[in-house]
């Protein structure tokens, strides 16, 4: 398998506070990878490094070329909060017909009832499991599905949902979490420890 992303000697500091320090390691095509640490470890500075939205204070990080990816931050920012869950769906593939969003919203535990509430309501679980069916539908599939601590603010059913969608997903995958049981459960090939 290729490599995708490859991260050498990589350096994050904030005044003089290492964030992550030194790491170095590759993520191939297929892969899952977990990373783990207590909050407060570099888990998501080091996501932003991958994504880009941070430069390392030193180090290398070399990505593929055209690396497309999709990042599920804590924020749940992939949830437009003005549509309601159907429409919300949708917005991730037009191609799918009502009936055909339904049931996955059935599948990931929306009943009939919050199908057309406003996202704005919904509780932190509920909007990472939306925002996990929302990119399990969409039209475009990254090249990398980023997801960063998911099992925050769910409950034991939408864990088990959360840990069979992940586990079954083909593409490459990171996933950050405190939660090592987590990282097992979905079978990650690699885990990497930040402390």
């Amino acid at each position: 398998m290729e490599n995708i992303i490859e991260v050498k000697d990589l350096t994050k500091e904030y005044k003089n506070i290492k964030a992550v320090d030194n790491l170095s390691f590759e993520v191939k095509k297929g892969e899952i990878l977990g990373l783990l640490g207590p909050n407060g470890s570099g888990k998501t500075t080091l996501l932003r490094l991958i994504t880009g939205s941070l430069a390392p204070t030193q180090g290398s990080l070399i990505q593929a070329e055209g690396l497309t990816y999709v990042y599920l931050d804590q924020e749940y920012s992939t949830i437009r909060n003005d549509l309601s869950v159907l429409e919300q769906l949708a917005l991730f593939n037009s191609e799918l017909y009502d009936n055909e969003l339904r049931t996955i919203l059935n599948r990931f535990l929306f009943p009939v009832s919050t199908w057309n509430k406003k996202c704005s309501y919904l509780s932190g679980g509920e909007k990472m499991k939306l925002s996990l069916c929302c990119l399990m539908v969409s039209a475009q599939a990254p090249d990398v599905f980023i997801v960063d601590e998911p099992t925050n603010n769910i409950d034991i059913l939408s864990m088990e949902i959360l840990t069979e969608t992940l586990k079954d997903y083909q593409g490459t995958l990171l996933v950050v979490s405190h939660d090592n049981y987590f990282v097992q459960q979905i079978k990650a090939d690699k885990q990497i420890e930040l402390f």
